[in-house]
């Protein structure tokens, strides 16, 4: 790789040299602000060329330009670029402008654009530099904390495990994911977009604004535009980085003397004669640390990425292509992922008229999986297990047998971590945008554009299980390959007229269009047994048992038609309006319920035009906006939910013989229909002192109806669940950012700031009966949702700390108030047992005792922005918080378990003992009478957190270093993601994602990285 840089470097320093001795003249000048002070570090450069030059701490700069050359571009971080036509001088003076979220930039709305002072919905914008600053192949997760009201959560720290990203909050229980279009072209994610190729992205947060894509629009929607290419001569980049990776943390978990102690202690206490005590006894008595099987699963993992694409094109055609290839090993051994993504977007300029765009993007990647899933996989299993038992026996020459016996099944984590190696997924993704602009279709002012664009994904995850023997409990008869491909073929048709016109103060744009979408899927998978294990064989041809095999498959099709429409009206550049109707109908439904109609209203008010405010100096712009829209969804819905479907695979046993059959999947429901959400927002906008602070803030209220939901049927009915509109729903916020920007001569400095605050809350189900989720194996369901509350709330017991004397337990008693009689509540409860508390006052301890525990919805998330420029260096840091929230930590089941089933943490060292009763560890027990470990407050725990999410430092090299090797930009940097986390979650990550009724719940899951990377930057 280094080569090839240095021969590409070369031959374009040969390239471009001659241009040196052609005849050139000097052009000098100064650059200045709005305030007439100067500027310095910015970037001048001959339009069509290489050839640049930077201005001095004074503002002043000196750049040679060829004869023939017309045109100088300025361009600074903070200001507005500006070509500049020379004219045949030899001294031209800039006046730059501000940028900072100016109200005059683009903004791109959905079927069009327009200028940020024109806007009357809510829209929120990043740029594609904003979003690189991080070392990850996910442009999602450089949104986190970047826009108000857009929560970005990892699901996982495991390279490629993807993001849940929700747009003010949670809108409803099945399905909150926003909708995602790229370039023009809708669909269900961007891991297919190369970060390095992204221009900007909008997120439209309100009803008013998504109403345009009305039944996908309920959940905000993320518009993504790509880079283009412009006019003149060919511009290289090439980006780099490389680094490595180690997680946050690790738990403080027991060594082998100290595990040994509290496994005897428990059989004691509960008075077991004791497994193993002579090995015990032996381990105590040396001391031993044993396994440290946190080691035998983390490593420090290397990170590489590397950028190349070439941008230019002339008057009749542009173009801008390139790749990416990313590689990322996982902190667990044998995980991780490699990634290629290959791009070219091209513009062909057929007259002033018509333009043509083809877009096209490639993606692949390789993934090796972990086997980490919810109760099981190599993490799971690793700190779940034993430190007595060894990773690797060099006895037998095989993993090491677990040394326990009977309890939880636990395999050894070196065997699990070891057969990643034979478990991957891959994909093979094509993507292909045709669109066609033609301008003054029949009379000026009327535009047409169409745009055909499909998706192709081919999947393909296979497994291979090869047999091993390590005790009769810890075995696999025979090896298995299982292998299930799909293919997946997404394609949209759209075609739509705009039609602008400004008659003095009138100006108006409109909108008409249509398009049609469809999703198309099918699958095969197949499991075969007794394969070789042998990499070169690993086939379903090489399976030696014919007999035993299992093959799957389905099909699916979606298809959905829409019409819409959009006017946009201003007055005088003061008063503003929009009105959108969308109509969609959809495969899923059936009917009457088959359309659905999605319009909304918009106002806005740019109140600085106004005459009355021309005396307000320290106020340049100010814009009060307030909209009502209706969007829907029915993104959750299965494709054939109004049918009664039934299911193959199926066995029964007739005449004493196993014959073929099926079975009912669903009960239908033809009046099943469109999920509807309403919502109002009222913003307001401003831009103060010179342009250098802009603000914003937003309120809005979110109402949900008919939402959809899979609800209980009685068991003996024989089927699954039935879809049905059976909810409503409301989230209501307030969200707010400022951004403050400003140049003292040399240095220029950043800060920008984000917050957001969501009440969530059911208010209706249907039936009025609360649903319970978020299974968590032995600790059952711990979320529950019911009108009132929050949706998934966690709900269990609560608990007063532990019976520390034989008194405390004497008096937790209940009186009956009709016969007097004493009862006691925990009748099984010894002295250093858990205490509950009985909130229903009924004298017992049971679910009705349940109560809420806390939620996973935080009550305020926030980030602050600091960048900061001095001559050639550039720094930014970007903090991240979430407060107010808590989760589930399921690990602490098994962590602090009062039986001899897994390893502890060093927490349990401190439990009850009759020594040792100032404490809130209760005793160790093994068969636990006083059931300790259920579900309740013990395993709930705040999980805010303030993360440092990324800190970097650049230096550029002036133009004198650089000008000798032929480069226009040379940037080096470091960079640290995740660096510094403050939390009070004891687990690995306080950020913890989920879906649906589980959000929230920590099932141990792969940890976060801390990310340490070294960059470079050219361009020529």
């Amino acid at each position: 790789m280094k080569k090839t840089i240095q021969l590409i470097v070369v031959m374009v320093y040969f390239t471009f040299s001659g241009a040196l001795w052609a005849q050139e003249r000097v052009v000098t000048g100064t650059v200045t602000d709005d305030m007439n002070e100067p500027i310095p570090g910015v970037t001048i450069v001959v339009q069509g060329t290489s050839i640049g030059s930077i201005s001095d701490f004074s503002g002043n700069y000196q750049i040679n330009v060829p004869e023939g050359s017309e045109f100088l571009v300025f361009s600074s971080i903070g200001f507005d670029t500006q070509t500049i036509e020379m004219a045949g001088r030899s001294v031209v003076n800039v006046q730059m402008t501000s940028s900072i979220l100016g109200l005059d930039e683009v903004i791109v709305i959905g079927y069009g654009s327009v200028r940020r002072s024109d806007v009357t919905g809510a829209v929120a914008r990043v740029s594609g530099d904003q979003i690189n600053t991080m070392a990850s192949a996910d442009p999602v997760l450089g949104l986190q904390g970047r826009l108000a009201g857009v929560d970005v959560v990892s699901n996982s720290g495991e390279p490629g495990s993807g993001t849940r990203i929700r747009v003010r909050g949670i809108g409803t229980i099945n399905n909150s994911s926003p909708l995602y279009v790229v370039d023009g072209f809708p669909m269900g994610d961007m891991s297919n977009v190369d970060p390095s190729n992204i221009e900007s992205i909008e997120v439209l947060k309100d009803a008013s604004a998504t109403a345009i894509y009305g039944s996908r629009g309920a959940n905000g929607v993320i518009l993504v535009t790509t880079r283009t290419g412009r006019s003149g001569a060919p511009v290289f980049n090439v980006n780099a980085y490389a680094g490595a990776q180690m997680i946050t943390r690790r738990l403080d978990l027991t060594n082998a003397h100290e595990f040994a102690t509290l496994r005897k202690e428990s059989y004691t206490n509960a008075g077991l004669a004791i497994p193993n005590v002579e090995m015990l006894d032996y381990v105590i008595a040396n001391n031993l640390k044993g396994t440290n099987w946190q080691d035998e699963l983390f490593n420090v993992a290397p990170i590489q990425n590397y950028s190349l694409s070439v941008s230019g094109g002339t008057d009749n055609m542009t173009y801008n292509i390139g790749g990416t290839y990313n590689s990322q090993e996982g902190t667990i051994k044998y995980s991780g992922i490699d990634k290629l993504f290959l791009f070219s977007n091209t513009q062909y300029h057929f007259s002033d008229r018509i333009t043509l765009g083809v877009n096209l993007s490639y993606t692949h990647y390789e993934k090796h999986n972990n086997n980490n899933a919810h109760y099981g996989g190599s993490l799971t299993d690793g700190l779940q297990m034993d430190p007595l038992t060894v990773a690797w026996d060099d006895y037998t020459g095989y993993y090491g047998e677990r040394f326990l016996t009977g309890g939880v099944t636990i395999q050894n984590p070196a065997r699990i971590v070891d057969e990643a190696k034979y478990n991957t997924s891959g994909a093979h993704r094509l993507i292909s945008n045709f669109d066609l602009n033609i301008k003054n279709v029949v009379f000026e002012g009327l535009d047409f554009k169409t745009m055909f664009a499909s998706d192709l994904n081919f999947t393909n995850d296979k497994s291979f299980y090869p047999e091993f023997y390590i005790a009769p409990d810890q075995m696999r008869e025979k090896s298995s390959l299982y292998e299930n491909r799909g293919f997946n073929n997404n394609w949209v048709w759209n075609g739509y007229f705009t039609y602008n016109r400004r008659e003095g103060s009138h100006n108006i744009n409109a909108t008409l269009g249509m398009e049609t979408q469809e999703f198309n899927w099918n699958g095969i998978n197949a499991t075969v047994y007794d394969v070789p294990f042998d990499e070169n064989l690993m086939y379903f041809d090489q399976a030696q048992d014919p007999e035993q095999r299992t093959v799957g498959g389905g099909a699916s099709k979606v298809s959905l038609m829409s019409y819409f429409g959009r006017l946009n009206y201003s007055f005088d550049n003061r008063y503003l309006f929009t009105a959108t109707m969308r109509a969609d109908g959809s495969s899923k439904f059936i009917g009457d319920n088959k359309w659905g109609y999605f319009p909304s209203f918009s106002t806005g008010w740019n109140i600085h035009e106004e005459n009355f405010m021309s005396d307000v100096y320290a106020l340049n712009q100010l814009r009060l906006r307030a909209g009502w829209g209706q969007v829907g969804n029915e993104g959750s819905v299965s494709p054939n939910a109004y049918l009664a479907t039934m299911n193959t695979g199926y066995h029964y046993v007739f005449g004493g013989r196993i014959v073929d059959g099926a079975r009912t999947g669903a009960l239908s429901n033809p009046d099943l229909k469109w999920e509807v959400t309403e919502q109002v927002n009222v913003g307001l906008d401003m831009l103060l002192l010179n342009s250098r602070l802009n603000v914003s803030l937003d309120w809005f209220n979110r109402d949900t109806k008919d939402m959809i939901l899979r609800t209980p049927i009685p068991t003996y009915v024989g089927s699954g669940r039935p879809y049905r509109n059976a909810g409503t729903m409301n989230n209501t916020g307030f969200e707010f950012s400022a951004a403050w920007s400003e140049q003292i001569g040399e240095f220029n400095y950043g800060i920008g700031i984000t917050g957001s605050m969501i009440q969530n809350e059911v208010t209706s189900l249907a039936g009025g009966e609360p649903i319970s989720g978020g299974g968590a194996q032995r600790l059952g369901s711990v979320t529950r949702t019911e009108e009132g509350f929050a949706m998934a709330y966690f709900y269990g017991l609560k608990t007063d700390g532990i019976f520390r004397t034989q008194e405390e337990l004497d008096a937790h008693v209940w009186v009956d108030p009709n016969t007097g009689a004493i009862r006691r509540i925990q009748p099984n409860a010894s002295v250093g047992d858990v205490r509950f508390v009985d909130t229903n006052k009924d004298g017992r301890i049971d679910d009705d005792d349940r109560v809420k525990l806390g939620s996973a919805i935080p009550d305020f998330t926030g980030s602050l922005n600091l960048e900061l420029g001095y001559r050639g260096w550039d720094f930014r840091a970007f903090f991240y918080g979430v407060f107010g929230v808590e989760a589930v930590n399921v690990y602490r089941y098994y962590s602090h378990t009062s039986g001899p089933e897994s390893n502890y943490h060093r927490d349990r060292l401190n439990r009850w003992t009759p020594d040792n009763i100032n404490t809130n560890e209760p005793r160790m027990v093994s068969n636990d009478p006083n059931r300790n470990n259920r579900f309740s407050d013990r395993y709930v725990e705040d999980a805010s957190y303030i993360r440092l999410r990324n800190i970097q430092l650049g230096y550029t090299f002036n133009r004198g270093i650089i000008d000798r090797l032929g480069l226009s930009r040379v940037r080096i940097y470091c960079n640290a993601d995740n660096l510094i986390t403050i939390t009070n979650y004891t687990g690995f990550n306080p950020e913890v994602g989920g879906w649906g009724l589980s959000g929230g719940v920590d099932y141990v899951t792969y940890p976060m990285a801390v990310t340490i990377t070294g960059g470079i930057n050219i361009s020529f």
